[in-house]
């Protein structure tokens, strides 16, 4: 039975790290100047551009090192602190700009993250377990 939670915890943990990395990317795609100044465009007259222009260069970095890590389970706590922090921010970001459906999905992702962190200690498919952390 054990196995089966091994199992299932690490597909969880690495879809949620597949969504971080495919959206971080995403925004290098579109290039990180380009991506930032559609978020201060968004957010001009809602919040102060000298908080939402670094938030925007540093989010694509986040996401795909947020997903990385998860992805390979390193430092699989850290990781999904770090993820819950970014969807806490994020999702303050989209209820400002009042994207309800935005706002509902990312509180699913809160959710993903609050499951994996409750039961991380089945995180054993995972590079932690393998230094012999769990």
């Amino acid at each position: 039975m054990r196995n089966h939670q091994d199992i299932g915890y690490a597909l969880l943990r690495v879809t949620l790290g597949v969504v971080f990395l495919v959206f971080g990317i995403g925004k290098f795609r579109m290039g990180v100047g380009n991506f930032a100044a559609m978020m201060e465009k968004l957010f001009t007259g809602k919040l102060p551009i000298a908080l939402v222009s670094p938030f925007a260069h540093v989010l694509p970095f986040a996401e795909v090192l947020i997903g990385l890590l998860l992805i390979l389970g390193l430092f699989n706590g850290f990781a999904l602190v770090l993820a819950g922090l970014f969807i806490i921010a994020l999702t303050f970001g989209t209820a400002i700009t009042s994207q309800g459906g935005v706002v509902a999905q990312n509180v699913s992702y809160g959710l993903v993250i609050f499951v994996l962190l409750w039961t991380s200690e089945n995180n054993g498919y995972s590079i932690d377990r393998l230094r012999g952390r769990r």
